[in-house]
């Protein structure tokens, strides 16, 4: 049912250039702790990055058993709608589960339940609202909301928020992960040195 989308196309520039996805977590990079965790309910991983050169040792360790693809942007650094755009081109499930590479807690269980909910109640996306603050990403999204990002992209509207705008979408907020006994810590991004610091400091 679903297919996993790690964005890594950003510019890193909060980090200091340092790739976010590359960064240590448990003695392994954030992006292969990500994939683990994806491949728990993912039949395809579909990673989006215009610059694989970085990624070569990853790309050549990861086991082809795992089906994690390697695509690049159509509309070259435009953010994280044009990675949406791109990812859905590749996509073989009907539904994207879509993150940033820069968490570090995502919940697989988090994810089927969304997805869970987008096909039962036949909406574009469920994206999590947590302390009414809506978190576009480790959200599940139809794979059709790619020609809707086509549609933005080409009128040169960036903003991932203004894709809501334009599809039907359900939240999923704090009640809702909480009825699951589900914590909200996957919504957890880490964008700066102090935050990846800290976020070392309060891994289990």
């Amino acid at each position: 049912m679903l297919t996993g989308v790690i964005l890594a196309g950003g510019l890193n520039r909060r980090m200091g250039g340092r790739p976010k996805a590359l960064l240590p977590v448990q003695d392994q990079p954030l992006l292969c702790r990500q994939l683990a965790e994806m491949s728990l309910v993912c039949k395809q991983m579909i990673v989006v990055t215009n610059e694989r050169e970085p990624f070569k040792p990853l790309i050549e360790s990861i086991p082809s058993t795992m089906n994690v693809q390697w695509v690049s942007d159509y509309y070259v650094q435009k953010g994280p709608l044009s990675g949406i755009h791109a990812a859905a081109q590749a996509a073989t499930q009907k539904f994207l589960w879509i993150v940033g590479c820069d968490m570090p807690f995502l919940s697989s269980e988090a994810a089927v339940a969304m997805g869970q909910q987008c096909q039962a109640a036949n909406v574009d996306a469920v994206i999590p609202v947590l302390d009414g603050k809506v978190q576009p990403l480790h959200g599940v999204y139809s794979r059709l909301v790619g020609s809707e990002a086509e549609v933005l992209l080409k009128q040169e509207k960036y903003q991932l928020m203004g894709l809501l705008d334009h599809i039907d979408w359900l939240p999923a907020n704090n009640d809702f992960f909480e009825k699951l006994h589900l914590p909200t810590v996957f919504a957890t991004n880490v964008n700066t040195p102090e935050e990846y610091m800290i976020m070392l400091d309060n891994l289990p």
